[in-house]
C-alpha cells in the first residue's frame, strides 16, 4: 500500500509539500491453451515511492529497487500481454494518472540481455532454455493539488502459448 504523507519542506523549498507512495500489484493470469502450462510469480512490485505534487515520478525498467519485476515459466514459446492501468486510486476515489510509453518494460530471456516492448502490444518469449523475466516501469503525474492518501492499482499479465 501506498502513502501520501502532508509535509513542511526544507530550506531548499519555499512552500510545503506532499509527497505520496504509489504501489502497483502485478496479477497473473493464464488462458487456458491445450497442453500449454504457464506459471508466473510477482518477484517484486512497480513502487513509484513517495510522489511530490505537480511533479512526474519515472521509474526505468533498470531501477533495480522501484521496478516490477516478475517471472515466466514454462514450455517452447509464450505470448505475453500486459493490461495496464491508467491511474493510481486511493480509497476515497482520488486518482494520479499513469503512463506506461515503449521502452518502459523490458523482457529478458535467459542467456539474453533485456529487450524493450510496446508494453500495449504482446510480446513474444521463448522458456525452452529457462525462466523468463518481465522489468517493468512507467509514470505516475500527480496533480499540483494532489490529494495525500494510499494509491494503488493492479496490472495484469495474460500470458498465451499462442498470439493475440
Amino acid at each position: 500500500m501506498s502513502r501520501l504523507h502532508g509535509r513542511r519542506s526544507n530550506a531548499r523549498r519555499p512552500r510545503p509539500a506532499r509527497r505520496a507512495l504509489a504501489l502497483l500489484a502485478l496479477l497473473a493470469a493464464a488462458p487456458a491453451a491445450a497442453g500449454a502450462q504457464y506459471a508466473v510469480a510477482q518477484v517484486q512490485p512497480l513502487a513509484f515511492g513517495y510522489l511530490t505534487q505537480g511533479v512526474t515520478e519515472i521509474v526505468a525498467p533498470t531501477d533495480a529497487f522501484r521496478r516490477g519485476v516478475l517471472t515466466l515459466d514454462g514450455p517452447g514459446q509464450a505470448w505475453i500481454r500486459l493490461v495496464l492501468p491508467t491511474a493510481l486510486t486511493s480509497a476515497l476515489g482520488a486518482t494520479i494518472p499513469l503512463q506506461f510509453l515503449t521502452g518502459d518494460v523490458t523482457a529478458q530471456e535467459t542467456g539474453k540481455p533485456p529487450a524493450a516492448f510496446d508494453p500495449t502490444t504482446s510480446t513474444r518469449v521463448n522458456l525452452s532454455k529457462g525462466t523468463a523475466s518481465l522489468f517493468i516501469g512507467g509514470r505516475a503525474v500527480p496533480a499540483a493539488d494532489q490529494r495525500a492518501g494510499d494509491y494503488t492499482a493492479t496490472m495484469t499479465i495474460i500470458v498465451s502459448s499462442t498470439k493475440f
